[in-house]
């Protein structure tokens, strides 16, 4: 939902109370967050039954009074989101010794990429989430596959006219640190570029300092450019 005086959008899904589902973004850094709008806020979240959710601001110089309103407010810095773009006038070659098959999921197979996404993130509620795709034609969904046709990783490819979206991507725990989610990538910029699209796009969370952060390095691995970071300010509703 919209909210009235502001550009921000309000995001919220009842069935997955985690403050990943639901936020607020969009809000102007150059003007403070004031305690009324933050009280509309809460009130949207509190009536939805979801205790706590996220604000989120660009870490750039223009945002700096977002910030400190936030902060003023109350709300506490938990993380952040690192946002990639890349073109496809090049693309990542698939490793010569990846283990698995990949391809495309049929649309009766989205609840078992829904399955493997839930196995991943402890998030049982995606298994009908993904299939509720299934039928709509700007998303794709791929595999990677064992020797007997299982899958054990998936990814997504969401296409908007010239531009297209990556996400949604987790790895059964048999199948990690075997290269699935680089596959992913390479798998889904191909077809992407197989569509006509131009510019991509994907988000990861952002390692803190002393971290790996193995999904960025597999995002900038790809050849993605990180166009910016968005801090992520955990309010109680």
């Amino acid at each position: 939902m919209d909210l009235p005086g502001t550009p921000a959008t309000l995001l919220s899904v009842l069935a997955m109370p985690s403050p990943t589902m639901n936020r607020v973004l969009g809000l102007p850094g150059d003007a403070p967050l004031s305690a009324a709008a933050l009280a509309q806020i809460r009130q949207v979240f509190r009536e939805r039954g979801i205790p706590h959710f996220w604000l989120h601001a660009w870490n750039t110089p223009d945002s700096s009074v977002l910030h400190e309103s936030l902060l003023a407010l109350g709300c506490q810095r938990k993380g952040a989101w690192a946002k990639f773009e890349r073109g496809l006038e090049d693309l990542p070659a698939l490793a010569a010794e990846f283990p698995y098959s990949l391809r495309l999921a049929r649309a009766d197979e989205y609840g078992v990429a829904g399955q493997i996404l839930a196995d991943s993130f402890s998030m049982p509620l995606l298994v009908p989430w993904m299939e509720g795709l299934a039928g709509r034609p700007e998303w794709q969904v791929f595999f990677a596959c064992d020797d007997e046709g299982t899958p054990v990783a998936t990814g997504t490819l969401l296409i908007d006219g010239k531009d297209a979206w990556l996400g949604m991507g987790g790895t059964l725990q048999v199948a990690q640190r075997r290269g699935c989610q680089q596959a992913m990538l390479a798998l889904r910029l191909a077809a992407a570029k197989a569509a006509g699209c131009v510019m991509v796009s994907v988000e990861a969370e952002a390692p803190e300092p002393g971290q790996a952060g193995s999904s960025a390095k597999n995002i900038l691995r790809a050849g993605f450019r990180q166009i910016g970071t968005r801090q992520n300010y955990l309010c109680q509703s």
